[in-house]
């Protein structure tokens, strides 16, 4: 019987790669600005409802999504003085991607709420911890592909973490 032999991202040609790092780089970047919104309506949760909660979250990632396609898009023509072919289109649409999926577990955490599971402050606390956690987990598994030391990887993922720590905390100093 032969094995069957797990891709890995080495194999992968350059161009698969880099893709795939626009999409993580859109993943992270909207993770930390989720990050800023659940803060928000953590610290003033008595004010919102589940309905507005969700909207405030899916709003956020799909205004992030749209506002990446309209750049690029726009950029493009600047740039090369001719519409995006419908190729890079399809690349767009793959990185921008990234945008979404943080959105949904702090989506599914204020339905549970909703449902009756826990209060919305609690949905919205979770969900702050899932995303801050989700950044760690990010930076260990790409720490792990370049260094051996598990010291460096924990030094490096938590300060890269710090960045997400840091927006909540600048969001609740503001009275957010």
């Amino acid at each position: 019987m032969k094995s069957i032999r797990r891709r890995r991202f080495e194999d992968l040609p350059l161009e698969a790669r880099e893709r795939y790092a626009e999409n993580t780089k859109e993943r992270i970047y909207s993770t930390i600005t989720l990050l800023a919104v659940a803060t928000a309506l953590w610290h003033s949760s008595a004010h919102h409802s589940h309905l507005g909660a969700l909207a405030a979250i899916a709003g956020t990632v799909v205004a992030l999504w749209l506002a990446t396609l309209m750049s690029a898009r726009m950029s493009y023509r600047a740039i090369h003085g001719k519409g995006m072919p419908l190729e890079k289109y399809r690349e767009i649409f793959f990185s921008a991607s990234g945008l979404l999926t943080p959105a949904l577990v702090p989506v599914l955490l204020v339905v549970a709420s909703k449902a009756g599971a826990m209060d919305l402050s609690t949905a919205l606390l979770v969900s702050m911890i899932v995303l801050l956690a989700s950044m760690f987990l990010f930076s260990v598994l790409g720490s792990r592909r370049i260094y051996d030391s598990f010291l460096k990887i924990l030094t490096i993922s938590l300060l890269e973490m710090s960045i997400g720590v840091g927006v909540v905390a600048i969001k609740l100093l503001a009275g957010e």
